[in-house]
């Protein structure tokens, strides 16, 4: 009887060890996992916008901005919490982009040139992590400039300048799928940029090219870019 009782202790005893080692096992590959996955995500990439805005502002000598401009953007994020199938990033992205003109001022013609700053967050999610969610709110810097001469000798007269903060939203798609811990490859994105840098005007100019008001200039300037990212 005594017997008995001493040797159920020590079965159950076993009985948890055995059930209790996978658990720990798989605990510690999520441990693992978690770690392997805390890589940071790089991206590079160039591409198009059209901005609306800009285009319909109405300047003090004829011509007018091109809707259309280039543009180049570069990201760093890094994963901050993992859910069962997605992931959630977050870091900043640094960009420029520059819009043309037919507006003469002396020498040559109006550039408009931007360049913002933003913390940001990517919610990655789909197979093997492929596409995600992007949005940020950060620090928007606007000019309006003649670029004149031929390099090395390069000169700018600056009509305007304003900041502003402005935010944007967007998504991207890698092309090649592969361990979302270290995938690298080709990707697409789209992003929607919301800013108000309010009225455009040149006042220290005679004779005016901008004007006093030649408009409001404010979003949303639409940004379609291909690039390289890298973990």
């Amino acid at each position: 009887m005594n017997t008995s009782m001493t040797n159920v202790p020590r079965w159950l005893a076993g009985l948890s060890v055995v059930l209790l080692v996978p658990e720990s096992a798989s605990l510690a590959q999520d441990d693992v996992d978690w770690v392997t996955t805390s890589r940071g995500r790089y991206e590079i990439a160039i591409g198009a916008h059209t901005w609306p805005g800009l285009a319909d502002l109405d300047s003090a000598r004829d011509g007018e901005f091109d809707e259309a401009g280039f543009n180049i953007s570069l990201a760093a994020h890094w994963p901050v919490k993992r859910f069962r199938d997605s992931e959630l990033l977050a870091g900043i992205d640094l960009g420029l982009f520059s819009n043309d003109s037919n507006i003469r001022f002396i020498s040559d013609t109006l550039t408009a040139r931007n360049g913002y700053i933003a913390p940001s967050v990517k919610w990655m999610f789909g197979n093997r992590h492929r596409y995600s969610l992007d949005a940020g709110i950060g620090y928007y810097l606007q000019d309006i400039t003649e670029i004149a001469g031929d390099y090395p000798m390069i000169w700018e007269t600056q009509l305007w300048e304003e900041e502003a903060i402005g935010a944007y939203l967007g998504g991207t798609m890698d092309f090649r799928g592969g361990d979302p811990a270290r995938s690298r490859g080709a990707m697409m994105s789209l992003k929607v940029h919301f800013v108000d840098f309010g009225t455009v005007r040149d006042d220290s100019f005679l004779p005016p090219t901008l004007g006093q008001d030649a408009g409001r200039l404010a979003g949303p300037v639409y940004m379609y870019q291909v690039g390289y990212r890298w973990r």
